[in-house]
């Protein structure tokens, strides 16, 4: 809580100052659109026909994708368009998305890289949008669109997870007024070609490393929420759980692998990176000191230690309770509570299978 409530008090004092102001797009730069895909033949007709449509000059837009070795038809819906602005690089054998992207960038020649998922569906000024940020001698290195989630699906741990996610869009949206964010959206993220550098193979957040680098060069890594990527919406916990310890995993990942990007000033966005995406990391064991606390203060007297205790180990039941009565997911703040508790739990999975799973499941959904 104290991090959002200080980033109120900073972007107040920006916006005094002036702050960033949010450009118009002129269209004047070429993009690649990066895609690396893996067994999508559900979404690639609907993506590329998305892409094709853009609101942005046809000779300075391009499509580049690299096929990971799909095993269904993926390539052979992707080869159906006879489209010249489409390129299509295939993988012999499985090798990851941060392979693929050093692969792809290796075939880029464009001013600006747009990368992109294949699931999502993303609104047509995107591409006018993002690049306008690199207009004019900006010191934009990369700037992230948002993710949205799509009203058909919704369901009571959507609206939950739904509540994460408007937490997440301020913090950014603060960051990228004050300064830098350190992360962008992967469904929808732009970026100069020319800062990009290549990244470990087995790179789970390439959506982290890729602007740490960049900002580490003392470029701009911005939010814009013009740029819009729609997404499914979570139909249930174990599908949320998935995606969350792999996102976990590959936060200690990246932390672990660059623990200078929070030594204070030798990063320049250290204090935004430790704040947002580290202490995040911590937030559950520190919980946990806490209920240790509370019971060391019970057994010492003071019986306020005991009712915080018991009072946590209730709230720690919602969680499984709710796995058996999912109608307490329709009651608002048990929903908000539930999906915290939740959250937290993957966080400690995501630990567990950084220090113990070391395969690089690059493509597990």
């Amino acid at each position: 809580m104290g991090y959002p409530l200080l980033l109120q008090v900073l972007v107040k004092i920006k916006t005094l100052a002036g702050g960033r102001k949010t450009p118009i797009g002129k269209k004047q730069l070429s993009i690649t659109v990066v895609m690396i895909v893996c067994n999508e033949e559900e979404f690639i007709v609907d993506k590329i026909n998305n892409l094709l449509s853009l609101d942005y000059p046809t000779e300075k837009l391009n499509i580049l994708i690299v096929d990971d070795a799909s095993t269904d038809e993926t390539v052979k819906l992707i080869n159906s368009f006879n489209s010249d602005r489409i390129t299509l690089l295939k993988s012999k054998e499985r090798s990851g998305k941060a392979a693929g992207i050093n692969h792809a960038m290796t075939h880029v020649n464009s001013t600006l890289v747009m990368m992109l998922d294949a699931r999502q569906v993303i609104n047509l000024t995107s591409a006018t949008d993002l690049s306008s940020w690199f207009e004019g001698g900006s010191s934009a290195g990369a700037v992230s669109g948002e993710l949205q989630f799509k009203s058909e699906g919704r369901n009571d741990v959507s609206e939950g997870m739904d509540g994460y996610w408007k937490y997440e869009k301020f913090i950014r949206k603060s960051e990228s007024i004050i300064g830098s964010v350190p992360g962008v959206t992967g469904a929808i993220y732009m970026f100069k070609r020319s800062l990009y550098q290549p990244i470990p193979v087995d790179t789970i957040l390439d959506d982290v490393l890729i602007p740490m680098n960049i900002s580490k060069k003392g470029y701009w890594v911005g939010f814009d929420e013009r740029a819009i990527a729609l997404d499914l919406p979570s139909s249930d916990l174990a599908k949320e759980k998935m995606r969350k310890t792999r996102t976990i995993k590959g936060n200690y990942q990246l932390w672990l692998r660059n623990i200078s990007f929070t030594v204070p000033f030798f990063h320049p966005i250290w204090w935004q990176y430790l704040s947002h995406k580290v202490s995040r990391l911590l937030a559950p064991y520190v919980a946990l000191l806490s209920l240790v606390i509370g019971i060391t203060l019970g057994t010492q007297g003071f019986l306020f230690g005991y009712g915080y205790a018991l009072l946590f180990i209730l709230g720690l039941m919602l969680y499984p309770l709710s796995l058996k009565l999912p109608q307490l997911l329709s009651i608002g703040i048990l929903r908000l509570g539930i999906s915290f508790i939740a959250l937290n739990w993957f966080n400690m999975l995501g630990l567990f299978h950084y220090i113990f799973d070391k395969k690089q499941q690059a493509w597990k959904k």
